[in-house]
């Protein structure tokens, strides 16, 4: 496909996301941009109405798959729009279960060096989990390498991936596959990785939680506050309230 023809649709995109009025309230005091920890430039748009614009389709959503997959990719790898990137991200929660999977995700793969923040980070986050659950010996080794990476947002991954919400896994990974990535990340100094290991943690309880709860008796005293509070989202209050106790008494040694 012609590059004339990319930049056009794009701009086909782009143009309709700016035509619609947003829903949100305004309110000066909120900075959607800020929130979203994003240098790129934002709609206003909720979630819900570019769920709508994408489901409404454009000129090109009648082509085959494959001509859609280079139509998003390059929207994704060339527009300065946040909410325009969501809209490949979208496309991506079909084509990954339908294409070629050794082409999909090694694709993906590049997808994340243009990650930004945390919401773009996330959608990602579901395309790798179910890619690891249909194809964990390709996948694995490679979460492994990211969880060494500089960029911290492939580190990131590295943990998210392993079950992203564990209600939509069929199959998991195991406890010790699972813990295998957490733990070199648990002093990690990265604001985002941290989220990411407490999201991990949160959702390794619902599928082994006798071990993670042993395992966050264990190294309470490592697990930072931020992690922390998303790991001990779901536990009963009983034991969330014994780990506070522990880490409370740690701080004061």
């Amino acid at each position: 496909m012609l590059e004339q023809e990319l930049k056009k649709y794009k701009q086909e995109v782009e143009t309709t996301l700016a035509g619609i009025k947003s829903h949100r309230k305004s309110d000066s005091k909120f900075d959607l941009q800020k929130y979203i920890g994003t240098h790129f430039a934002v709609t206003g748009l909720s979630m819900p109405q570019l769920r709508a614009a994408y489901k409404h389709g454009y000129s090109f959503s009648h082509l085959p798959l494959d001509e859609q997959y280079q139509i998003y990719k390059y929207i994704y790898f060339n527009s300065e729009i946040f909410d325009v990137l969501l809209q490949a991200l979208f496309f991506n929660e079909i084509y990954v279960r339908q294409a070629e999977p050794e082409f999909i995700f090694n694709e993906l793969i590049e997808w994340i060096d243009r990650i930004d923040n945390w919401a773009h980070s996330d959608m990602l986050t579901h395309h790798f989990a179910y890619l690891l659950e249909h194809y964990p010996n390709m996948v694995y080794p490679h979460l492994q390498a990211w969880n060494i990476s500089e960029n911290p947002w492939y580190r990131r991954q590295s943990v998210l991936s392993l079950l992203g919400y564990a209600r939509f896994r069929n199959k998991k990974p195991t406890f010790n596959k699972i813990i295998a990535l957490v733990k070199p990340l648990l002093t990690d100094k990265d604001y985002y990785v941290q989220k990411g290991v407490g999201w991990c943690l949160r959702e390794t309880g619902l599928v082994y939680p006798e071990k993670t709860l042993a395992f966050l008796n264990q190294y309470h005293h490592l697990i930072t506050s931020t992690a922390f509070a998303a790991a001990s989202e779901k536990l009963p209050v009983k034991e969330k309230e014994k780990l506070k106790a522990l880490r409370k008494k740690s701080r004061k040694k």
